[in-house]
């Protein structure tokens, strides 16, 4: 039996009756270039809600074992993979379909605390006396869509840009009269040639995705084969994303945040910041982000494969933040060794805090495209940031570290890239001299909502369920949300 205390092995005989009943894109990525995020408030009629997804579930949804079975067919041809889908649930969404209250996901992982589980009950528009709190702006001041009670996503995600088109169109006809589509999402994977090769990167520049927890045992050992691991260990047990459902099976928690990217004023900050440090602009764009725009980690490393996206280094072989300021991006979000130097919490606390990130980003840029117009947007683009943990601290922690000036030490800055707050104090530079110079709010949050990615034998079983208390459930969600 598969259990959750180690990377999961995909040689074990459990392997694939165990990623059947997970969704995709939780233990992997799905990979696609084009996405659909469709979220809905659902209709009085659970009954009818339940159909649906359930609907949805047999039809649409991809389970782990069958994206696995998908990569290894794409492999094999020359055209896009097959279509993938996932179905998402808020508390309220719950609450909707009639789940009780004592049923509903709760936290897991070796750190979790019973007030963990506030996050996804009240949402993310209630902050208020949750364990973190982070400088997003009111919900006042989100795009419209995202003040309303949102229950569920539907993401579908495909390589065949017109193919993902007839799936949404044909997603929407079914919603009609069942449920609320507040707002559908479109993200779209966005790339740039570098020397070493056509690099994944978001908005302002940088490489994407380059390092991520690995919780199959193959994929860590690939990535230590061709990155190495004399500093990083890649690896992560399944607890760090997956939960048991009180009724069986395995989902995990999902956040989701349209954060718009101001690119026009980020690389202004940055010629401002070369201008007063004397430094060249790719250093201080490395010393912002942690990397280079290549995705060359600040601190040197090296790589046993030449083409491979290094990796391999520890924030202990840079311990004063001359390379990389502990006000960097990547430093800020996983510290790799800061934690327990720094504020002498375990190690294994400071692990348990990765999330498996699969964001994509949204909006066109003409800017980038050869003849296009020559000015970078300040508004209109952005990443849909998505990221799954067993715990929703794991992100909380992350963010509020972000926005927070004294993480990991006082005085330090908020996070360079991604920080927010009113009246941030400027971070320090390291240059010939100390230079005091501010880079933040380039991001800005404009919505979003904590969900739980169910198990597929609780999405399939939706269609069982008894429905004889659907009607006052369903009333009274608006209140329990």
């Amino acid at each position: 039996m598969i259990g959750l205390e180690d990377a999961l092995d995909l040689d074990d005989p459990d392997a694939d009756d165990f990623l059947d009943g997970v969704q995709g894109g939780i233990v992997k990525g799905h990979g696609r270039d084009f996405t659909a995020h469709v979220l809905v408030r659902l209709g009085p009629d659970a009954a009818a809600a339940r159909r649906w997804l359930a609907d949805l579930a047999a039809e649409r949804v991809t389970s782990a074992a069958a994206a696995r079975r998908a990569t290894w067919s794409w492999r094999g041809s020359d055209g896009p993979g097959e279509p993938f889908a996932m179905l998402l649930l808020t508390a309220s969404g719950y609450r909707g379909l009639g789940v009780p209250e004592e049923l509903l996901p709760v936290p897991g992982g070796p750190f979790a605390d019973p007030r963990d589980a506030e996050y996804f009950r009240f949402g993310l528009k209630e902050q208020a006396g949750r364990p973190r709190t982070f400088a997003d702006p009111p919900v006042e001041q989100w795009e419209p869509a995202y003040r309303e009670r949102i229950d569920a996503m539907v993401l579908l995600a495909d390589d065949d840009e017109q193919r993902l088109c007839d799936a949404l169109d044909a997603v929407l006809a079914s919603a009609a009269g069942v449920v609320d589509v507040l707002v559908t999402e479109r993200g779209r994977v966005l790339r740039k040639k570098f020397p070493r090769g056509e690099l994944v990167i978001e908005h302002f520049g940088f490489q994407d995705g380059v390092s991520q927890p690995l919780v199959v045992r193959q994929d860590a050992e690939r990535e230590v084969r061709e990155r190495g691991n004399a500093h990083w260990d890649p690896a992560a047990a399944l607890s760090l994303a997956l939960v048991r459902e009180p009724g069986g099976g395995y989902g995990s928690f999902m956040v989701f945040r349209k954060l718009e990217q101001d690119v026009a004023a980020f690389h202004r900050a940055l010629g401002d910041l070369a201008t007063a440090t004397g430094l060249p602009l790719d250093a201080v764009g490395a010393m912002a982000v942690g990397r280079f725009a290549d995705g060359t980690p600040a601190v040197p490393t090296t790589t046993p494969d030449p083409g491979a996206d290094p990796n391999d280094f520890h924030y202990d072989q840079d311990p004063a933040g001359s390379r990389c300021p502990f006000h960097a991006h990547i430093r800020k979000t996983n510290p790799r060794g800061d934690v327990p130097r720094v504020i002498g919490a375990p190690a294994e606390f400071e692990r348990s805090g990765r999330v498996l990130r699969r964001g994509i980003t949204y909006g066109e840029r003409p800017d980038l495209v050869e003849g296009g117009v020559p000015d970078r947007p300040a508004t209109g683009v952005g990443l849909l940031f998505m990221c799954f943990q067993a715990n929703l601290d794991q992100f909380a922690i992350q963010q509020e570290g972000a926005d927070s000036a004294d993480f990991v030490s006082a005085g330090v800055g908020v996070d360079a890239v991604i920080g927010q707050g009113a009246a941030p104090p400027p971070q320090t530079w390291p240059s010939d001299g100390a230079v005091a110079f501010t880079m933040a709010n380039f991001v800005r949050m404009l919505g979003g909502e904590y969900f739980f990615a169910p198990s597929t034998t609780f999405l399939h079983g939706l269609a069982d369920t008894d429905t004889d208390t659907d009607t006052d459930d369903a009333s009274d969600r608006g209140a329990a949300s």
